[in-house]
This record gives structure tokens, C-alpha cells and sequence, in this order.
């Protein structure tokens, strides 16, 4: 049963644990959030890639597309699409030849991930040619520009945008075709939020005219609406670098190779993104595939706007993800502490934990939502094993409880035997009935040897005479797997069969035989005292058979360990009965019975017992 005051405790640490669980949800320290990106990566790998949308495509500027032109040029008479492809950068003019072979191949729009800024080093006829098929094709294009964010020597930082050349920018259009490649980084150090994030959380604040990113750039020439929360979403990845279809640039631009090419239907409706991936660029990004480079970043941003698998955190507020955290901690909390067995404690808390963790991954898939609940996760785990330890503890506690109340009564191996079963153990302390066979013994004439004693100034020879003879008997008594119920003055009373029995009968033989045995023990120490000029003793035994109720009984301040009943007022009795047969030892007819044939009895009648009905009376012949 559970106290006031360790209900009290109880509470105030749920409150603690849910605050604890809710704050670092809500304000997590940097530590925090290592590990919840090292677990979320985690996560990430055990998902494993999955299928990004067909119609996103990404036509790499990469390594391949160099090592080809290198290679054609090798000829004496290289192809006429080679030139100038086997160095970086590129003539702008090759990308305004890209461009022309895909929206030819059906595509309905194209994101080009250069930033063309100023003129290009080829000259002016190289920004004049890609001038020329931006203004043909400049409704179904995108380019890319960037906000660049310097910080002078006093560190001073400003903002200003760094859009394509002018001549570039009047061709296409203006600011509507033209789209930020800026991401920002999560605050754990993982992939950030969905590119359009910068200009909403970076740019509107400031005012500035051109705020959407390139994937919405993209996705409005195409036709298609971006969704109106891509901001608050996080980019979801398909898999490691590749894993959006993927073609390499020259296979675009050498007209043999592009003629039957097996990916080329695919650009039918498709929305390209053109960009580097060269090996030595420095724009890529690590995540749990490994690096990403800013193209593959890009497509899957805009390949997440098509799917709706954009990762939403909710909520968004760090007071309302404390608020949910601490809300799930406590719920938890309350159910795991209701009960104090460890069994409850460890399955409610198993089963909060499997409910975060399906909570968890059904908002993931259904509504592609990531709910806070690592915190609560933790701390149920952290809130099982504390509950595991002070369980054990607690048990630790009761089972010494428990041997430290039974080793006052039994054996220590009757102790051990006892406690295989605490429940067991716990009801035999509050009351329960047992068959049993009691034993008392008491010395006759001992008030007058008391009386005797004193007036002769002689109390502590009567006094170690008294604990020497006591002493022996419970040695006795022991021997025979019996409990010293008691000691009441002279009196000896001893249970056989509890508060664990071996078998009625057995527990009967083992009774009488141990009243036996008392008797040879007393008369050698009668002899021994005889030596010594003491006064001899004699004691007269009653033993009684059935059912006593066997318990804790006294106050709060002093409780003893004893049976009642009718079974002790008999064997009570009996003993008293002793000097009246004037026979040592005296025992009911149950108790005859359970003796059985090992021992021999006489029959000594239907005797009238004091304050009782009337019984048959027995006693044993057995050398005493």
C-alpha cells in the first residue's frame, strides 16, 4: 500500500520528468541535438532510398561529360558538340543547347543551377547565343541566383542579391523566371528546410523583390501550383547522390547518343534541373546517404512539392512541442507508477514506448509529419530503467523486511524457502489458516523455585538456569524443524507446520518426537545441575493438532509472528492436563492419528479439558 507522503513523492517526480522531457523538446541544448540527428540519420538508413517521382530529371554537368568531350577531341576530326565542353566552366552557349534538346524531347520546364553572373569569359557572342534561346524557349525557363551575405572587417554583414547578366535576365523574362538556390541548415546540423524556407524566414522580412526559390520558379513555368507551406517542411531524401533519373550532359548534347537514348521518352512533361556535380565542386551537402550535390538537393526539393513528401515538423513553437512532450511523459508517467509491481511498470511503459514509436511513424507516412517525441521516447526508457532499479530496490527492501520478521521465528533455510514466494510470504503475515500441530511446555513448580530463589538472594542462578534450559529446548525444537512461537515466563510454545509445512503428518511425528527429545534433554541437564548443587526441573508437554490461524498480530509499534485458535487453547490445556495423569507428555486424538503407526500411543480416555468440550487424550511411548 502506497503512504500519503510516497504519493506526494510520487507526483512530484511525474511533474519533474515531464518538465525535464518538455524542455528538451522544446529548448534543446546543443548535445541534444547531436544526438537527435545522429538518430534521426539513423532512422533515415534503416528506412532505406525510395522512389522519387518520374517526372523529375536531372541532367548532371559531371566528370563523365568531360572525360567524353576530352576523349572526342582526341580525333582528327572531333564532332562539333565536344567544343568546349572538356573544361569548367562551360560556354553558356552549351547550356542554351540543353535547353533546346529537352523542350524539344516534350519537357514542360527547365531549372538550369549555374549562376551566370556578368559576362562570360568567352565573350559577348557566348552570352548573345544563350541571349538567343532563352528568348525562344525563356517561358519554359528557370535560372538560378543567389544572395550573397559578405561581412566586411569590422563584421558587418549585408545582404545583396547576385542575379544572372543583364543581357541574360532581359532575354528571359525578369525576376519571374529567376529562383534563389539558398538552403538554410537545420538547427541539429541535418538537411534543412525546403529551399522557398530562406526566402520566407531570410528575404520577406527584409522586403526584397525576388523571394521564391528555384523549385518554385520551376514549378510555376511549368503550370503547377508550389504548395503554400513549403517552407515549413523539410526535404525528404530519395536516397544517396543518383537516385533521382539521372542524365549525363553529353549524353544530351551528342546527337547520336541522344537520338536513341532509353531515357529520352522519359522527358516527355518532365521538369529538368540542370546543374554540376562535378567531383571538385564545393556545393554539396552530407546527409545520412552521404553528399549530395546542390542539383540533386534541388531536384529533390522540387520532387517533394510534386509527391507532398515534404517532412513537416509540428508543432512549430517551442512551447508547444514542450507542451506535447511533457503531455505524452506524463500520461505515461502516471499509468507506469499506478501500480508498484515491476511487471505493470515495465509493460506500461513497453507499451507507451511502442505507442510513441507507431504514433510516431503513422504521422511520418500518413500525413508526413514529424512529431517531437524523441524526448518522451528517451525518457521512458530513462523512466523503465529508474523504475527497474528502484523496483529492485524496493524488493530488496521488502525481501529483507521479510527475513529480517520470519529468521525471528525459523530456521534460516525455512526463511529462504519462504521467501521463493513473497506473495506467498506477504499473505502468511497478514492471516492465514493452517493445518498445524502446537506444542507447550512448561515447568511445574516453577513460581514456588522462583519464590524460593529470590528470598534466598539466589535470582541470577535462577535466571541462567532459566536461559540455559530455554536455550536447549529451542535447540531442540530447531532440530526438529518446529517454530518458537513464544516464551511466556517458563512456558515454551512451539507450531510445527508453519509457517511452511512439510505434510500434516509428517509435521504431527516431528512434533511428538520433539517432545521426546525435550524431555532427554532437560534430564541431562537436570544431571548437570545435580553436579553443581541446583535444584532439578520437570516439565509436562501438551501437543494439539489442526487448523490455527497463523499471522502478524500486536500494534503498529510491536508485532509478533504467532497462531490462535482453538488447536492453541487445546495444546494449552493438555499440558496443563500433565499433572493430573501425572504423565509427561500428552497429546489430542488428531494428533494420534497423524502420528500413526511409527509411533506408539496409549489411549488414556475421554478427559474433561477446562473452559472445552471433552476429548480423548493420548500420550506416546516413546523412550523419555
Amino acid at each position: 500500500m502506497r503512504t500519503t507522503s510516497g504519493r506526494v513523492r510520487t507526483s512530484i517526480a511525474i511533474t519533474l520528468f515531464g518538465l525535464l522531457c518538455g524542455g528538451l523538446s522544446g529548448w534543446p541544448p546543443a548535445l541534444w541535438r547531436s544526438w537527435s540527428k545522429d538518430i534521426s540519420d539513423q532512422i533515415t538508413l534503416w528506412a532505406g532510398p525510395s522512389n522519387p517521382p518520374e517526372e523529375v530529371v536531372v541532367i548532371a554537368v559531371d566528370d563523365a561529360s568531360l572525360q567524353q568531350a576530352r576523349w572526342v577531341l582526341e580525333d582528327a576530326n572531333p564532332d562539333a558538340w565536344s567544343e568546349g565542353l572538356d573544361r569548367w566552366p562551360w560556354p553558356r552557349a552549351i547550356y542554351g543547347q540543353l535547353i533546346e534538346r529537352v523542350i524539344a524531347a516534350g519537357s514542360r520546364g527547365v531549372a538550369i543551377n549555374v549562376l551566370f553572373a556578368g559576362q562570360s569569359m568567352y565573350g559577348p557572342e557566348d552570352d548573345a547565343r544563350f541571349a538567343q534561346t532563352l528568348k525562344r524557349h525563356g517561358s519554359a525557363v528557370a535560372l538560378a541566383a543567389e544572395m550573397m551575405e559578405p561581412v566586411d572587417r569590422q563584421g558587418a554583414g549585408g545582404l545583396s542579391l547576385e542575379p544572372p547578366a543583364s543581357t541574360l535576365l532581359d532575354a528571359l523574362g525578369g525576376l519571374p523566371h529567376l529562383g534563389l538556390t539558398n538552403m538554410l541548415n537545420a538547427e541539429d546540423g541535418s538537411i534543412g528546410p525546403h529551399p522557398e524556407a530562406y526566402g520566407e524566414r531570410v528575404l520577406r522580412p527584409h522586403g526584397f523583390a525576388l523571394q521564391q526559390s528555384l523549385p518554385s520558379a520551376l514549378l510555376k513555368i511549368a503550370g503547377l501550383e508550389p504548395p503554400h507551406d513549403q517552407a515549413d517542411r523539410s526535404l525528404r531524401l530519395y536516397g544517396p547522390e543518383g537516385s533521382i533519373t539521372r542524365l549525363s550532359a553529353w549524353e544530351v548534347l551528342d546527337p547520336e547518343r541522344w537520338r536513341n537514348h532509353p531515357l529520352r521518352p522519359r522527358l516527355q512533361d518532365s521538369l529538368v534541373l540542370i546543374g554540376p556535380t562535378l567531383e571538385d565542386n564545393q556545393s554539396g551537402q552530407s546527409t545520412p546517404f552521404g553528399t549530395l550535390s546542390g542539383v540533386e538537393l534541388l531536384a529533390t526539393a522540387t520532387a517533394n512539392d510534386l509527391d507532398g513528401s515534404g517532412l513537416r515538423q509540428w508543432p512549430q513553437h517551442p512551447w508547444q512541442k514542450a507542451l506535447l512532450s511533457a503531455a505524452c511523459s506524463w500520461l505515461i508517467a502516471y499509468l507506469a507508477t499506478r501500480r508498484l509491481t515491476l511487471r505493470w511498470r515495465l509493460v506500461s511503459c513497453s507499451l507507451g514506448l511502442i505507442g510513441l514509436l507507431l504514433i510516431s511513424i503513422i504521422t511520418l507516412v500518413q500525413r508526413q509529419t514529424v512529431l517531437p517525441l524523441l524526448a518522451p521516447s528517451a525518457g521512458v526508457v530513462g523512466l523503465a530503467s529508474a523504475l527497474a532499479v528502484s523496483s529492485f530496490w524496493r524488493e530488496e527492501q521488502e525481501r529483507r523486511r521479510l527475513r529480517q520478521t520470519f529468521e525471528r521465528y525459523v530456521a534460516p533455510s525455512v526463511v529462504q524457502e519462504i521467501l521463493k514466494d513473497r506473495d506467498s510470504a506477504e499473505g502468511i503475515l497478514r492471516g492465514k489458516t493452517l493445518n498445524v500441530t502446537v506444542l507447550f511446555s512448561d515447568l511445574e513448580g516453577f513460581t514456588a523455585l522462583t519464590r524460593e530463589r529470590s528470598q534466598q538472594g539466589r535470582s541470577e542462578d535462577l535466571i541462567d538456569q532459566l536461559n540455559r534450559y530455554l536455550g536447549r529446548m529451542v535447540e531442540v525444537i530447531t532440530e526438529h524443524g518446529g517454530t518458537v512461537d513464544k516464551f511466556i515466563g517458563d512456558c515454551v510454545m512451539a507450531v510445527f507446520g508453519s509457517p511452511v509445512s512439510r505434510g500434516t503428518e509428517l509435521e504431527a511425528r516431528q512434533a511428538v518426537r520433539c517432545a521426546a527429545a525435550m524431555r532427554k534433554a532437560l534430564a541431562d541437564l537436570n544431571q548437570d545441575w545435580s553436579e553443581k548443587g541446583l535444584d532439578p526441573l520437570s516439565s509436562g508437554i501438551g501437543l494439539a493438532s489442526g487448523e490455527a490461524v497463523v499471522g502478524q498480530i500486536g500494534s503498529p509499534q510491536r508485532m509478533d509472528f504467532t497462531v490462535i485458535g482453538d488447536t492453541v487453547n487445546l495444546a494449552s490445556r493438555l499440558e496443563s492436563l500433565t499433572r493430573e495423569l501425572r504423565t509427561p507428555i500428552l497429546m489430542d486424538e488428531r494428533t494420534a492419528h497423524l502420528a500413526g503407526t511409527e509411533i506408539a500411543t496409549d489411549n488414556l480416555g475421554d478427559q474433561a479439558i477446562k473452559g472445552m468440550d471433552r476429548c480423548q487424550v493420548y500420550r506416546p511411548r516413546l523412550s523419555l
